[in-house]
């Protein structure tokens, strides 16, 4: 006789898909758009996935602070919420909650994404729902590890995981809820991307995002696109190509909104956000007017050509060490670095070599006496003397 073994997560999971399925009744054609919430994907000693020079934690908070930019100055009846504004790292079940108190109409995750090989390229957009191919599972296992650098994440999200019997049924219940809606949001994300000769249209998907499956409205998650693809990575971390972006994701959600509603969209008269004189003018940015999350202070950027950080390395190891082991307990914004075959960690991120260094007088009270600075110029290593040097040429 077969027997299926309840745990607390399913439980828990089943109850909130009966809730859920109650709100979708109401979910119907005519339905006013008044909030959508913005996330952008990792943050915080999260980095995300690493290109040769970009974050995706960087990158992604750009493009969301463009796209919210473009939605509050041209459609202003919809209030705009963001789950993060700063580089700060915020857990996977704070962000649903917030869209879910909020009484969000629709949720948008903006991401970048990463290969094992480096040719790969392209956007696509994913709805909640079963790990249909490899690839699928493979992005959203990869985007799920956000879920280490909480603490306690095992008690958070009890008994959880993409690649069990349970969890399957219970997404492939799930998916049903605001899936038509995810759905034709989605197609017309991947439609405005296929208008940019810079973008490759990758389809829209199905995959079991932890982001995803708690929020109760349509709720989709975005891969802008490959960080490791050196191509793609150098159009991602341009102002231009986050402008792009941006823009089309709007007026995906321009279209949506008029579609829902039931009446004809405006025609595309928006005032760009960015006019670009030159390659060495261009900054690699994201919204510099864009308010944080009390609209009273500057957003942060990504960094500019030739920007120079300094870090604090703090071991090097022959073995890959997760960046919330215990080993980095008390530091924050671990970064690791690869050279040849060995992995080194730093924590922090300074501007100057002053801060840098008082940030490391306390890192060698903390367990690394050994612990020194280090630069980094566009991504890459470079000893402090010509950091410095290059800095007084600046």
């Amino acid at each position: 006789m077969f027997k299926f073994r309840y745990s607390i997560f399913s439980i828990k999971v089943l109850l909130f898909f009966f809730l859920v399925c109650t709100a979708f009744s109401s979910y119907s054609p005519g339905k006013r758009i008044r909030v959508v919430v913005l996330n952008a994907g990792h943050g915080g000693n999260d980095p995300g996935c690493q290109g040769s020079k970009f974050l995706e934690k960087e990158v992604a908070l750009a493009i969301t602070l463009k796209l919210g930019k473009y939605i509050e100055d041209n459609i202003k009846e919809v209030k705009v919420l963001y789950t993060r504004k700063t580089d700060v790292f915020v857990p996977l079940d704070q962000i649903a909650s917030h869209a879910n108190k909020n009484n969000a109409d629709l949720f948008i995750c903006i991401h970048c994404n990463a290969s094992v090989n480096k040719q790969v390229y392209g956007s696509e957009t994913y709805v909640m729902g079963l790990h249909k191919t490899k690839g699928n599972l493979e992005v959203a296992k990869r985007e799920n590890a956000s879920i280490l650098y909480e603490e306690d994440y095992k008690k958070k999200y009890e008994g959880f995981d993409p690649n069990s019997d349970e969890a399957n049924i219970i997404f492939n219940m799930y998916q049903n809820a605001f899936l038509e809606h995810s759905l034709n949001f989605a197609s017309k994300v991947q439609g405005e991307f296929k208008k940019n000769k810079n973008l490759t249209d990758k389809g829209v998907k199905q995959a079991g995002f932890l982001v995803l499956w708690k929020t109760s409205m349509p709720s989709v998650l975005i891969e802008t696109g490959f960080l490791t693809n050196l191509e793609e990575e150098k159009y991602l971390g341009s102002q231009k190509g986050q402008d792009e972006i941006a823009y089309a994701i709007y007026r995906a959600f321009k279209n949506y909104k008029a579609e829902v509603e039931g009446y004809t969209p405006a025609p595309d008269n928006e005032k760009r956000q960015i006019v670009i004189d030159s390659p060495e003018k261009e900054k690699v940015a994201s919204n510099q007017d864009s308010a944080t999350n009390n609209n009273t202070a500057n957003t942060p950027t990504v960094q500019a050509s030739n920007a120079i950080v300094y870090r604090i390395q703090l071991m090097s190891s022959s073995k890959k060490i997760a960046l919330n082991s215990s080993k980095f307990k008390g530091l924050s914004d671990i970064f690791e670095f690869q050279e040849d075959d060995t992995f080194k960690y730093f924590s922090g991120s300074y501007q100057t070599y002053e801060e840098a260094f008082e940030a490391q007088r306390e890192v060698r009270k903390n367990n690394f006496p050994d612990a020194f600075t280090v630069a980094f110029v566009d991504g890459k290593k470079m000893s402090v003397k010509d950091a410095k040097a290059l800095s007084e040429k600046k």
